[in-house]
């Protein structure tokens, strides 16, 4: 029992059966115990008023000094029982002496780690730690008095990375170094003619109504038609009539051969096949558009994030619900937050309140720069220039459909 009051006993508390194992247990700086051993001085000072004093009255400094040393014993050993736990896992706060408790953040939900050294700090080498997740997990969010503060947020960072929960992203600028077009900033894409251009179009209304035209034709021959009635679910009317071109030609690749040999194995040839094709057709997207984003340092990801700002009203949504929205972990999103608000194209900041989210703000820079980018993907189709409007609607309606039965 006396061991549970002077050990918080850490490894108590690791999910050892998953391969749960410590990589930093953080003790509070001695500085911490400043305080508390300044009160334990202060009531020997007391007590030993009782020497110097009649006999008569030597029981109260006496008692006075007993009760404020008790205190500062109570204090010292809550500093002693405060843990804050690295794992390779998560992070975790254990305090308390006789309730004890305890508040876990998994890494996956740290977004960012600020630390502060004060002046005492830097001369001592502690500083203090605050955490911004998602949801603001008010338990972990500060963690004071923590000695070598920037070797601590190194071991986390380093965890994080090593556990895969953020990808390491190499710069777009770092393959063209000879390249003097690769060295301009996004200060320097966006000029002051596109922020005015931008100023006065959102006057007037005509970024909401803007409407590009593709003009996208289909180079398939599709003079041969045949009808299917597609359910759609979500429209007014039961079906829909979509007209499928009967003349798609058939290459023979790597993904057909092995749709062949899956076939002589297991059922479901056709939809092995279909995802696939969306696989490497995804695959390809991606890279086609990230590259058509490469001159404004955008990736994709980026744009998307920027663009779910710019159709808000408010130009701002919680991280939470653009996390939600983009259908990611908070984690895969968080190189793509930190990187715009560096660049000055969103804003974080905290809601007021004990409970407050941390919400992203479109910057007027970072609205321009987005409707720069957006004629860019329009200006290539969106990488589908291969398919005709209509075909677009229909592979549109068969994807929704797949995506809503999952959701």
């Amino acid at each position: 029992m006396l061991s549970s009051l002077t050990d918080p006993q850490v490894e108590n508390h690791l999910i050892s059966e998953e391969g749960e194992v410590i990589v930093d247990e953080v003790r509070r700086h001695p500085l911490a115990f400043v305080t508390p051993t300044l009160i334990i001085l202060l009531g020997l000072a007391v007590a030993a008023l009782s020497f110097v004093i009649p006999p008569e009255f030597a029981t109260i400094p006496l008692g006075i000094g007993c009760v404020v040393m008790l205190f500062g014993v109570y204090r010292a050993l809550f500093v002693h029982m405060d843990r804050f736990v690295i794992t390779n896992m998560r992070v975790f706060r254990i305090h308390g002496i006789f309730t004890q408790h305890k508040a876990t953040m998994p890494m996956a939900r740290i977004l960012d780690i600020s630390v502060h050294k004060p002046l005492m700090g830097r001369i001592f080498r502690y500083g203090h730690f605050v955490f911004e997740s998602a949801a603001q997990d008010q338990g972990l969010r500060d963690i004071r008095y923590v000695g070598r503060p920037d070797e601590r947020d190194l071991t986390i960072q380093t965890v994080i990375q090593r556990s895969g929960l953020r990808a390491t992203i190499k710069s777009f600028n770092s393959g063209a170094e000879d390249d003097d077009d690769d060295d301009s900033t996004v200060d320097d894409l966006l000029t002051d003619e596109d922020l005015t251009a931008h100023d006065s179009h959102a006057e007037s209304g005509e970024l909401s109504e803007r409407v590009f035209d593709t003009g996208a034709e289909s180079t398939v021959d599709t003079e041969e038609w045949n009808t299917m009635e597609l359910d759609v679910g979500y429209r007014d009317a039961a079906s829909e009539e979509f007209r499928v071109g009967s003349a798609l030609p058939v290459f023979e690749d790597s993904i057909s051969a092995a749709a062949g040999e899956w076939e002589l194995r297991w059922p479901e040839r056709n939809r092995m096949q279909a995802a696939t094709e969306l696989m490497h057709a995804h695959r390809r997207l991606i890279t086609d558009l990230d590259e058509k984003l490469r001159p404004l340092g955008l990736t994709y990801a980026r744009y998307e994030i920027l663009l779910l700002l710019f159709f808000e009203s408010s130009g701002a949504l919680p991280l939470v619900e653009l996390t939600d929205r983009l259908q990611v972990e908070a984690s895969s999103s968080f190189h793509s937050v930190r990187w715009l608000e560096e660049n000055c194209l969103i804003e974080r900041t905290l809601e007021p309140g004990d409970d407050g989210e941390v919400v992203a703000e479109l910057t007027p820079k970072g609205r321009a720069l987005t409707d720069r980018a957006s004629h860019l993907v329009a200006d290539i189709r969106f990488g589908l220039g291969t398919m005709s409007t209509s075909e677009c609607h229909q592979l549109t309606a068969l994807l929704s459909r797949q995506r809503r039965a999952t959701e």
